[in-house]
C-alpha cells in the first residue's frame, strides 16, 4: 500500500493534474478489507482523503505527519509533502 500510496501523494502535492482513479480505488478497498492493523487503517483513510482532496498541499497537520511518517517507515520518503 505505500508502494502505491507514497508515489501517488507526492504526485498529487507536487502539481499532478489527476491522481489515478485506480489508485484511489485500490485503496479504498484496502481500507475496507478489515485486514489492516489499526496504523496501518489511519494511515490508508488519510491517504485517501489528501488523495481526494481539493487542496491536496494543504492537509490537516495530523493527517500530514501520519503520511510523511508512514512513507519514510516503509522506505519511500516523500519529497513533496513536508
Amino acid at each position: 500500500m505505500y508502494k502505491i500510496g507514497c508515489p501517488a501523494v507526492d504526485a498529487a502535492v507536487g502539481g499532478g493534474s489527476a491522481v489515478s482513479k485506480v489508485t484511489v480505488a485500490g485503496l479504498k478497498k484496502l481500507s475496507q478489507s478489515g485486514q489492516l492493523d489499526p496504523e496501518p487503517q489511519r494511515w490508508v483513510d488519510a491517504t485517501i482523503s489528501l488523495l481526494e482532496s481539493d487542496d491536496p498541499k494543504n492537509p490537516p497537520s495530523d493527517a500530514k505527519k501520519l503520511i510523511i511518517d508512514g512513507c519514510a517507515d516503509h522506505g519511500y520518503p516523500l519529497q513533496n509533502l513536508t
